[in-house]
């Protein structure tokens, strides 16, 4: 496991080269080792500009992008932050969230006497999830270092920042192509251009040429002379409606049926997938779940074994990543197909390089609720016991008992998820859709990427109508990795 480490000079007199330069030989006795340099003089201004407009997560995205380029054969890594003399408001946000996007621990150097402003940032850091190690003057960080590398390391979480960098890089390190349904939709526009000069994907958008061109115009966007667009018509439909009527004609379907419905452009997009001309297809900014779904689910069909589909969000805090199942699809799941939410999520959690470690949530803790609700969550979490015996899993229990140690040791001694899990797996989609919007709104600096569809037999992903741009983004990359793995 990678440690990372960041020092912060809290005064201009820390001679922070000969630091890094002692901090590292100090470092190479304990395992491969190197530094890294995150704002370097010429990139700050940018940063801090950037930092101004609210784009501090791309700003660490990159970071984070750069930061795992750079290091990925070392084992340790000393990080260099901004001392707190220059600009102390940006630097302090700054060190922050670098702390955060890299996982690392913090060791705050003074040339000095440590000031109550050291002690006030101490804290501070820590109640944002920091690990801070010390307070140190020069002479001791070497010491310091020494003492945490002869400890176990921690368990490395994904941040944020990480999560978000590496889905843009294994999207495109094998382009797919992702249909998009609301090819003339103003957000839906500019993730495909986006994902097109990325290179995360190659986005195919379904609409009318001519009204796509003039909503990109009146927001100052230039569609690429490559960007795929497919008129929805009844001439680009007609060569389905024989697949589609045979697909449904148990169901009623007829040629007047099928050329009725392949109008509309989630029908044709689905259509698409199914004869394997695109890879995925991703829809949502304007037509409901059920619109998005519907035709997936009659067409494409659920992967070989699966019973049921349901959906996860990766909810991306600043400093780790977690998945959040069943927030979109399935209102009130049986025990089994409660179990199968959290064997797809455990399973998904594994396949995007998460942590896999699932709570069955409810309003009680191990034995101490009674009730239906209560006796769901157990009969599942048997039913995932005897059928994945290979997923490390617990319940039911609280959120809080699920998501802190202190919590967990008081409530659920023992147990190998309790105060550590990164999956979690809710009882009803009430309580899940609630809660992952709780979070997202509520809580400062989380972006949730989702909801990503499971089980079906090849990539359809929902958008929230109220999705961002960097949301559609993100819902491209995550479509594009699942057709990787087919």
């Amino acid at each position: 496991m990678k440690r990372v480490y960041l020092l912060i000079p809290t005064d201009n007199q820390v001679q922070i080269d000969s630091l890094l330069a002692s901090s590292l030989e100090k470092a190479k006795t304990y395992g491969v080792a190197s530094s890294f340099l995150p704002f370097t003089t010429e990139a700050l201004p940018k940063i801090t500009e950037e930092l101004s407009k609210g784009n501090g997560a791309v700003v660490m995205e990159n970071i984070a992008l750069d930061f795992s380029n750079k290091t990925k054969d070392s084992s340790i890594v000393i990080v260099e932050g901004l001392s707190l003399e220059n600009s102390p408001l940006i630097s302090r946000k700054l060190n922050e969230m670098l702390a955060l996007a890299l996982d690392a621990s913090v060791l705050l150097v003074s040339s000095k006497e440590l000031s109550l402003e050291t002690e006030c940032l101490e804290k501070e850091l820590q109640e944002n999830r920091v690990r801070v190690i010390a307070k140190v003057t020069e002479n001791e960080v070497s010491q310091k270092l020494e003492e945490d590398l002869k400890t176990e390391a921690k368990e490395p979480k994904i941040s944020q920042a990480e999560f978000r960098a590496s889905l843009l890089v294994r999207a495109g390190a094998n382009l797919k192509r992702i249909v998009l349904p609301e090819g003339t939709e103003p957000r839906t526009i500019e993730a495909a251009i986006l994902a097109y000069e990325r290179k995360i994907a190659i986005p195919v958008l379904l609409g009318n040429r001519k009204e796509i061109e003039n909503v990109a115009e009146s927001k100052n966007l230039k569609i690429p002379e490559g960007l795929e667009i497919i008129e929805v018509n009844e001439e680009s439909g007609k060569k389905y409606i024989p697949t589609l009527v045979e697909l449904r004609k148990a169901k009623g379907m007829t040629e007047e049926l099928a050329t009725n419905l392949l109008k509309d452009s989630v029908w044709l997009g689905t259509m698409m997938l199914k004869m394997g001309e695109v890879d995925g297809l991703v829809s949502g900014a304007v037509h409901s779940t059920a619109d998005t779904v519907r035709p997936a689910l009659q067409i494409i069909k659920t992967a070989k074994g699966v019973k049921s589909i349901s959906s996860v969000f990766f909810m991306c805090l600043p400093s780790e990543t977690l998945v959040y199942g069943d927030c979109a699809i399935t209102p009130n799941p049986d025990a089994e197909t409660l179990a199968t939410i959290a064997a797809q999520s455990n399973d998904t959690a594994k396949a995007f390089g998460l942590p896999a470690r699932v709570a069955m949530l409810s309003y009680s803790t191990g034995k101490s609720g009674k009730g239906d609700d209560v006796d769901l969550v157990l009969a599942a979490l048997e039913i995932l016991k005897q059928e994945r015996p290979d997923i490390l899993v617990d319940g039911p229990l609280q959120y809080d008992a699920a998501s802190t140690e202190s919590v967990a040791e008081k409530k659920m001694p023992g147990s190998p998820v309790a105060g550590k899990a990164s999956v979690f797996v809710f009882p009803d989609l009430n309580s899940g859709n609630i809660s992952y919007k709780a979070v997202q709104r509520s809580a400062p600096n989380v972006i949730s990427v989702g909801p990503m569809l499971q089980g079906l037999a090849k990539p359809v992903n929902d958008l929230s109508r109220g999705a961002l741009v960097e949301d559609i983004v993100y819902t491209i990359a995550l479509t594009a990795i699942q057709a990787q793995a087919e």
